[in-house]
């Protein structure tokens, strides 16, 4: 059942406990068979610090696949309908200059939980396994008096759960896993823990990721449309679905999705009408996991937590849904690198904010998180906490966010413009994101934008000489 936005009459919440207690037992049942794998720790293993008390909070992440800032129904999108999401948005403070780290699932991913950058911690693609000596997130706070505890995608090659996180639902790599499943199961561990230690609770969720599968070499979208009946209802199509711009030939290659001997794009047969039918497709994949999402939070509210539980809510990248006529991941553009980020406390936290001055990164979540538990975080954290501003504090912030894509892809953004480089191609890109945010006009080729261009090079070469790259990662496409 979905969750209303807003508070819940006792009565209302008196039948969804019911139901959600049917629900649970199915989570419940996981357990006992071995579904929820409670990890054996070494004696002596975690440190009680004098920070380990009872006031230190709860913390909550739930994370989704593929979700951009745009179809979100907080953020003005009028074509989904997502009042759980919107709800935590309500409760809490949402980053609307929140980016990705890196737009690739697994790197992204790595970031968030390491707090480096992609070229540090070496999951620079999919396949790629992370570097072993890097502690992450999960196993930090373990180890630090927190009960460490996660349900469902993980998709952090090289890095087993159960060596990381006390509770685990799931242990594959890659962690497709039925949203509901993955729901109940995090359910079941608030209904039946014992431990007085507070808990990091990872709930890892998949959609809107199943629009992926209209790309696939089998995906072929259908020569009659199936729903003829929504015809009046689908979506436009955005300002930016055709338009003319040099791009670097790596990023032009990726944001097309070329498959086969011949390199036939997806999307080469589509028609106007299966663009609609897809953004229409992927809004209802939102409006899937906003119901689990409300679930979720119910359970929360359910297991008498929620007072002490700061809930983080995040997206790894976000989906193309034929912005700059493309489809998928993979590339530097906004609707790609800018992801939705909800900070939600009510009472500790404040309510209904929109943070819309303040760059923010998913390198941002380790020191975060940290600070908000009263622990130091890992060195060399490429990230900052955003406590202060969550807590309305006037502090000195960084001048620009940085973006990592298939090792060459570098972007930096500043408050008003976005810069685009690929490592050894000579097309560079500069956008005015404030009269252009539709990224449609491409101003690094005029000279009366050259000092900018070329303050933005040297804020990306004094960002890189920060960075340690893993010795084992791998070189630049083609090498």
């Amino acid at each position: 059942m979905a969750m209303r936005a807003g508070k819940r009459t006792p009565e209302t919440k008196k039948l969804t406990r019911r139901q959600l207690l049917q629900a649970g037992a199915v989570g419940a049942a996981g357990l006992a068979a071995g579904a929820i794998t409670p990890v054996s720790m070494p004696s002596g293993s975690r440190s009680r610090s004098a920070s380990s008390g009872p006031q230190r909070p709860n913390i909550l992440f739930i994370n989704v696949d593929q979700l951009g800032m745009e179809p979100i129904g907080a953020h003005g999108c009028t074509d989904v309908n997502t009042p759980n999401i919107d709800r935590l948005a309500g409760e809490g403070t949402t980053f609307r200059e929140s980016h990705c780290a890196d737009p690739i699932c697994c790197p992204t991913r790595a970031s968030w939980f390491t707090g480096r950058m992609s070229c540090e911690h070496a999951v620079v693609y999919n396949n790629t396994p992370i570097r072993k000596d890097l502690p992450d997130l999960g196993r930090w706070l373990r180890d630090r008096g927190y009960e460490a505890v996660h349900s469902g995608k993980w998709h952090v090659p090289g890095r087993s759960l159960p060596n990381s996180f006390d509770i685990v639902y799931g242990e594959h790599w890659d962690g497709e896993y039925a949203d509901e499943s993955v729901v109940r199961a995090a359910e079941a561990y608030l209904r039946n823990r014992t431990s007085s230690d507070p808990f990091f609770l990872v709930v890892g969720l998949l959609q809107p990721h199943d629009c992926c599968y209209w790309a696939g070499p089998y995906g072929k979208p259908p020569a009659n449309q199936p729903y003829p009946e929504i015809m009046d209802k689908l979506p436009a199509l955005p300002p930016n679905f055709n338009y003319e711009m040099a791009e670097a030939q790596l990023a032009k290659q990726q944001g097309s999705h070329r498959i086969g001997v011949k390199g036939k794009s997806v999307t080469e047969d589509w028609s106007e009408e299966t663009w609609r039918y897809y953004i229409w497709s992927y809004h209802r994949d939102v409006e899937m996991v906003d119901a689990v999402v409300g679930h979720m939070l119910e359970a929360l509210e359910d297991s008498g937590c929620a007072d002490n539980t700061i809930v983080i809510f995040g997206s790894d990248h976000g989906e193309g849904h034929g912005r700059h006529h493309r489809i998928l991941k993979e590339y530097l553009y906004d609707e790609i690198v800018k992801v939705p980020l909800i900070y939600s406390c009510p009472g500790r936290l404040p309510e209904n904010q929109q943070d819309t001055g303040h760059l923010v990164s998913g390198v941002d979540l380790v020191p975060t998180v940290c600070d908000f538990a009263g622990i130091e975080p890992p060195p060399d954290q490429r990230g900052r906490s955003l406590r202060p501003l969550l807590a309305g504090n006037r502090t000195e912030w960084r001048e620009f966010v940085a973006a990592e894509c298939f090792i060459a892809g570098r972007m930096i953004r500043t408050p008003q413009f976005k810069y685009i480089t690929y490592k050894g191609d000579p097309v560079e890109q500069l956008f005015d994101m404030k009269n252009d945010p539709w990224e449609v006009e491409n101003l690094a080729t005029e000279s009366r934008h050259s000092s900018v261009i070329e303050d933005h090079r040297k804020l990306l070469a004094e960002w890189e000489a920060t960075l340690k790259p893993a010795p084992e990662a791998p070189g630049l496409p083609g090498e």
